[in-house]
């Protein structure tokens, strides 16, 4: 019976694959790194235009703050210049019991009361209408 020859029993030497992981980490490394770039390019970009948009956002209200300065102050020359507006005629209280069709009223609290307008005997729907019930 033969077992493989004779001499010392062979010892198993493993070889030093730590070159090969580091350079599986480092290929990790790059792509995480590439793809974290786009990615913070991008984050970037939208950081900027959110920073533009602000900026253009401040202008447009200074100028609407501006615009209005600008006109509360013509329109106070204006009014140093031309004096107070006559009062409107609506701007008036209306004289307790007056009528305004200035039709002739009586005095004290009968003076006071609210006439009804009077329909028209020819309008449609005055009168009685009767219909023959079918007798």
């Amino acid at each position: 019976m033969c077992f493989g020859g004779g001499g010392s029993p062979a010892t198993i030497t493993m070889p030093d694959t730590g070159a090969y992981d580091r350079l599986a980490q480092t290929q990790f490394q790059a792509m995480r790194a590439a793809q974290d770039g786009e990615v913070k390019l991008k984050q970037a970009e939208l950081t900027q235009s959110l920073a533009n948009q602000q900026e253009t956002l401040a202008q447009l209200r200074d100028v609407r703050t501006q615009r209005a300065n600008d006109t509360a102050a013509n329109a106070a020359r204006m009014a140093a210049l031309l004096g107070p507006p006559p009062p409107e005629k609506t701007a008036q209280a209306p004289v307790l019991g007056s009528d305004r069709a200035e039709r002739s009223r009586p005095a004290g609290k009968r003076g006071m009361r609210i006439d009804r307008e009077t329909t028209s005997a020819t309008a449609a729907g005055t009168g009685l209408n009767i219909t023959s019930g079918g007798y």
